[in-house]
């Protein structure tokens, strides 16, 4: 028996040690090792980080060597990280790195990496402004906003048409299913009341999947804000000048205009927005146009008043505003 449990033995350290060498000595494949690129998608001209990383050998004792388009750029023991520039838009740029290991393994890795970029352009499509208003309307809280993305991308065939692309939305995170997919470009949402900004993010990509950019963008709200001004009979109302207190209303009458920036819905006559005019604080009758007041001094009368104007979208929580002016006449 004793024997028998010796043969085992010796037969069981003959097996291990066989094991042993044929696993020091097994083959290392490229695909072993991963190279990473930060940012993921580079743009032209960017500065990019490349990473290479294995389970499989130890990197810290093999002699790597870095190649940009075929040229040597960098190499030493251990140099597992390498920093280099994008080449134009239009122009790949192929990463390759040789890596010697201490066993007498040499390993290549090679990756092309084409530049590409996305424009991500915004608006707040349902919000006020004013007619020949010359700045750009701002979304205020539950407002609606609209994202466009405009990718510049260029494969093996030249640069690709942005309706031959694929889309994937994110908000805030979140995959926006509905939204992704083949030709859409854009993205259209409804900001929440407990969102001070949302991150809109969107990844782009050819038929292939080789060709890949993202996108990202910040978007805030802003919160609505009203101004007087006077209506001219003649020329319509002034948007030139603003009111301020003490304005003097004339004895024959004036016309008042406000003007509720960045109100949704863009449309003053809908159901949703509703105005309330004071004067002296007692409630009048609204006008209509909602926003265009006619107010003319008894005869005779001087002195002071208060006119006031409170809006709310009453589909909405926190979109309301209130103005007030003092006047003279």
């Amino acid at each position: 028996m004793q024997k028998k449990n010796y043969k085992n033995l010796i037969i069981t350290l003959i097996l291990m040690i066989a094991f042993a060498g044929f696993f020091a000595n097994a083959q290392i494949r490229s695909t072993d090792l991963v190279l990473t690129i930060s940012p993921e998608h580079p743009e032209s001209k960017e500065d990019v980080t490349a990473t290479l990383n294995s389970y499989s050998t130890d990197l810290d004792k093999a002699n790597i060597v870095w190649s940009i388009n075929g040229q040597e750029k960098n190499s030493g023991i251990g140099k597992k990280s390498f920093y280099f520039k994008m080449e134009d838009m239009g122009y790949s740029t192929i990463l390759s790195v040789s890596i010697d290991t201490i066993d007498g393994q040499n390993i290549l890795k090679t990756t092309t990496i084409n530049p590409a970029n996305v424009d991500m352009l915004w608006e707040a499509s349902d919000s006020y402004v004013p007619p020949f208003y010359k700045g750009k309307a701002l979304a205020p809280s539950q407002g609606t906003f609209k994202v466009t993305a405009i990718p510049n991308l260029i494969n093996q065939d030249g640069k690709v048409n942005i309706n031959n692309l694929s889309y994937t939305w994110k908000k805030d995170g979140k995959i926006q299913t509905k939204s992704s997919g083949w030709g859409k470009n854009s993205f259209t949402f409804i900001n929440s009341y407990l969102d001070k900004d949302n991150v809109i993010e969107v990844q782009v990509s050819d038929i292939s999947g080789y060709t890949n950019a993202s996108g990202k963008i910040t978007l805030k709200t802003t919160n609505p804000k009203i101004i007087f001004y006077k209506n001219d009979p003649e020329s319509g109302t002034r948007w030139e000048t603003a009111l301020s207190n003490g304005f003097r209303i004339n004895p024959n009458g004036e016309i008042l205009t406000i003007e509720p920036y960045f109100f949704s819905p863009k449309n003053l006559n809908s159901s949703s927005l509703k105005f309330d005019w004071f004067l002296n604080k007692e409630q009048i009758e609204t006008p209509n146009p909602k926003n265009i007041l006619s107010i003319k001094p008894e005869a005779g009368q001087s002195g002071n008043a208060t006119i006031k104007i409170d809006i709310n979208n009453i589909n909405t929580l926190f979109q309301s505003m209130s103005k007030q002016i003092e006047v003279s006449f």
